[in-house]
């Protein structure tokens, strides 16, 4: 067991008990589990109660990822930790993937390096590939700053996470973890990849090729979300250019592509459209009609 106070964090949607083996995988490196549950309507404490070291918290409802996040943030044991993880359920850590995560992030701040967060590579599962960023610098041998790290594995304290206003609850699901790190970029902190250790991670239900192109799949009500925050994100101050354009591009182009190629074409040209017109509304949260959506968060 490892010398720091390690707390982490797992939300979980419509939980299944591939999660439970997961989650009882990530216990045998932490300190405690809070798992955080935004299914509606729904309480799942049997189907944890197993799992050791843990704190199960029935939100009742879809309260996203950050809002989840920050509920979790104001438990005194998670902000007494030495480091906060957080996790989705549908990754599997590698023996050993929280000491790494620690020494490298350890290492970084003792060469002078503000760190922010850090995650691991990952292997993408649908994709069948090693997952990293084409945006990165080398810092030491398998050490990268990045400009993302996706929520799965990140490592962060909570005075950095106190430092930058925690995150951000009006973007509500999968955009949530580019601006957490964009905003620690924005305060001179660096965010970082490294590759001393692989996830084994899902991103959406499937991958489609289409030409040269891999698509990724999720489920239909996700377009509502990527739309509604990716809006949200074009007009940031803080949002790097290069991601501005790949913003515009994701309400542009990809919503052609998801609508001719992916499955249900006509339930995700609604949530596009429904995303678009909630933005102009300013609208936050959940999507209204979400409880009677059955297709999950895959």
């Amino acid at each position: 067991m490892s010398l720091y106070n390690i707390c982490a964090i797992v939300t979980v949607y419509f939980p299944k008990e591939i999660n439970v083996i997961y989650i009882s995988e990530l216990s045998k490196q932490v300190s405690s589990i809070i798992i955080t549950d935004n299914t509606p309507n729904r309480d799942s404490a049997a189907l944890f109660k197993n799992i050791d070291k843990s704190i199960y918290i029935p939100n009742k409802s879809n309260l996203g990822l950050s809002c989840s996040f920050n509920k979790c943030l104001k438990i005194e044991e998670v902000r007494l930790s030495d480091y906060i993880l957080f996790m989705d359920q549908d990754s599997l850590i590698p023996d050993n993937l929280i000491k790494i995560l620690i020494d490298d992030y350890n290492w970084l701040k003792k060469n002078g390096y503000n760190v922010g967060c850090i995650g691991p590579i990952y292997y993408e599962k649908n994709a069948k590939k090693i997952m990293i960023s084409r945006f990165k610098k080398k810092l030491k041998k398998n050490i990268y700053s990045v400009k993302t790290v996706i929520t799965s594995s990140m490592l962060t304290s909570y005075k950095n996470l106190e430092k930058i206003g925690f995150w951000n609850e009006n973007i509500f699901l999968d955009l949530a973890d580019w601006d957490l790190c964009w905003r620690f970029i924005k305060s001179k902190f660096i965010c970082c990849m490294t590759g001393n250790a692989i996830l084994t991670h899902s991103l959406g239900k499937s991958v489609k090729k289409i030409g040269l192109i891999h698509v990724k799949e999720g489920t239909a009500i996700r377009e509502y979300y990527q739309t509604r925050d990716c809006l949200k994100l074009l007009f940031k101050p803080y949002t790097p250019l290069k991601f501005r354009v790949c913003f515009i591009l994701m309400i542009t182009i990809r919503p052609i592509i998801h609508v001719l190629f992916l499955s249900e074409k006509h339930l995700r040209l609604k949530y596009i459209i429904l995303g678009i017109c909630d933005f102009f509304k300013k609208k936050d949260g959940t999507f209204q009609g979400e409880c009677s959506y059955k297709g999950g968060f895959e």
